[in-house]
C-alpha cells in the first residue's frame, strides 16, 4: 500500500468522479447552510483545506464568503476551476485556488473559519503529520476562529463495517470496496475496484481513524477549545449510530 497514495494523480483522475458526483455537490449546499447555523459563521474569510473539486468552496463563494481553496491535486483543482467558471463574476472572484500540501500550508491569522471536510483529515501515516496540520490550522485562524473537521468516527466503523461493499451506478459501472480496520483499529485500509465493462481499475489507500474522545484530546493538545462533537451538520449528539463525526473547535488564545 502506497504511503503517499493521496499524491497519486491517476487515483484522483480515476476515482475522483465516483467520490465527488453531482448528488454530492447538491448535498453540500444544504450541508453548508446547516454548518453556518451550527457555528454561527455567516460571513468572513474561509480556508477550505483539502477542497477537492470545490464541493464546499463553490457554495461558500456564492454565499458571500472569501474562500482560500487548498489542495495538492492538480486534477481536482482543474475541476474546481471548470466549475468556478459557471459562477457569477463576483462569486468567481471570491475563490482563491491554491495548490499546496496541508502539512506545509499556513497563512497566519488570515481566516475566520477553516473547514476540512469529508474525511480529508487523516491521510498521513506519520502521526506527527496530523499534528502539523492542526498547528497550521491554528496559526491560520484568527483569534476565536472556528475549525470544522468532518470525519467518519471509529464508533460507526466498528458497528457497520462490512468486508465487501458494492455500489452500482446508473451508467452500469460497479465500485467494489474492501475495507478493514488495522493497527489496533487506528487505521482503515481500503481496496477499491472500479469495474466498467471488461475494464477494472484498482487502488489501495489508508486513512487514520479516531474515536470521538481521541479526536477531542488531539484538538486540545494543539490549542483548540472543542465546542462539540456532533453526529451530523445540524448538531445532533454524536453516538454509535452517527454516520459522520463533525468536530467544531475554536482557536483558544491564552493570555
Amino acid at each position: 500500500m502506497s504511503r503517499n497514495w493521496y499524491l497519486d494523480e491517476p487515483f484522483w483522475k480515476t476515482f475522483g468522479e465516483v467520490m465527488f458526483d453531482e448528488p454530492q455537490f447538491a448535498a453540500a449546499k444544504d450541508h453548508l447552510a446547516e454548518l453556518m447555523a451550527l457555528t454561527g459563521r455567516f460571513s468572513g474569510d474561509v480556508l477550505d483545506l483539502g477542497c477537492g473539486p470545490g464541493r464546499f468552496a463553490l457554495p461558500l463563494a456564492e454565499a458571500g464568503f472569501s474562500v482560500c481553496a487548498v489542495d495538492t491535486s492538480p486534477t481536482l483543482l482543474d475541476q474546481l476551476e471548470n466549475r468556478r467558471a459557471d459562477l457569477d463574476v463576483n462569486s468567481r472572484k471570491r475563490i482563491e485556488p491554491v495548490r499546496a500540501d496541508m502539512r506545509e500550508f499556513a497563512r497566519p491569522e488570515s481566516f475566520d473559519w477553516a473547514l476540512v471536510m469529508w474525511s480529508t483529515f487523516g491521510y498521513f501515516e506519520d502521526e506527527a503529520d496530523h499534528g502539523r496540520v492542526l498547528d497550521n490550522l491554528y496559526q491560520s485562524l484568527r483569534a476565536n476562529g472556528t475549525l470544522v473537521l468532518d470525519l467518519v468516527g471509529l464508533e460507526y466503523l466498528c458497528r457497520t463495517l462490512e468486508p465487501v461493499h458494492l455500489t452500482e451506478f446508473e451508467d452500469g459501472r460497479l465500485l467494489v470496496e474492501r475495507p478493514v480496520l488495522v493497527d489496533d483499529m487506528t487505521r482503515l485500509d481500503n481496496e477499491w475496484l472500479l469495474i466498467e465493462g471488461e475494464s477494472v481499475a484498482r487502488a489501495t489507500f489508508s486513512h487514520r481513524v479516531w474515536s470521538g474522545g481521541e479526536l477531542t484530546r488531539l484538538l486540545a493538545q494543539h490549542g483548540f477549545r472543542v465546542v462539540g462533537v456532533y453526529g451530523d451538520y445540524t448538531g445532533t449528539p454524536y453516538d454509535m449510530s452517527s454516520q459522520r463525526m463533525v468536530a467544531v473547535a475554536e482557536r483558544e488564545d491564552l493570555a
